[in-house]
């Protein structure tokens, strides 16, 4: 399991309002908002690694991983409440042509910008392991048949929406083998994205 580390992180990575604004509001989309859900999934988990910021959320029927380019160091594996998150989307929509600072001290992340700045508790809660085997998993699979919630596909046409190449590139459903995950391809303006949705069982 990735848990949070509790190590300081003193370099400032950057990246600029308009990518993160696109990152998060998109990665959010697939975090779970149910009342009873587990804080490790009602939340975004966000890490800067060679200059480039990443971040994923799962509900446990859907995972979603986006990155983007950014410049500074890296930044320690970050777990962000939904509530937070939505004040960073609101601090990047003030800032559209800026860029953002993000740093981290033991569990705080502070992100500024202009002069403005907000710090955010973060979760300290194991979150799900990466996606990383799931999206290695199966070749493309002719299937008769899948079942799957088509409320999710109204996020994905809402991400895809962001991008200014939707109208040639649209979603793509690629099938991996019966009860494995759906890969789902999204075209990001500034995001590179990659997203799994789970079939569901019929009973």
């Amino acid at each position: 399991m990735d848990t949070i580390e509790k190590s300081t992180v003193t370099d400032t990575l950057t990246v600029s309002a308009v990518a993160l604004l696109e990152l998060l509001e998109g990665a959010s989309t697939h975090a779970d908002k149910g009342k009873s859900a587990l804080r490790a999934l009602s939340s975004v988990e966000i890490k800067g690694e060679g200059g480039r910021l990443s971040a994923r959320a799962t509900d446990r029927y859907r995972g979603i991983e986006g990155e983007i380019e950014g410049e500074g160091g890296d930044l320690a594996p970050s777990l962000i409440a939904l509530d937070d998150v939505k004040r960073v989307i609101a601090l990047a929509k003030d800032s559209k042509l800026a860029r953002l600072a993000f740093n981290r001290a033991g569990d705080l992340l502070t992100i500024s910008v202009s002069g403005s700045a907000i710090t955010i508790q973060l979760l300290d809660d194991n979150y799900p392991p990466s996606f990383n085997d799931l999206f290695a998993k199966g070749e493309p699979t002719p299937m008769g048949e899948i079942n799957f919630n088509p409320a999710f596909m109204a996020d994905y046409a809402k991400i895809n929406a962001k991008s200014k190449l939707n109208a040639v590139n649209p979603v793509k459903l690629e099938f991996r083998g019966a009860g494995m995950p759906i890969h789902i391809g999204l075209i990001g303006d500034k995001v590179k994205w990659r997203a799994l949705l789970m079939p569901m069982r019929v009973i």
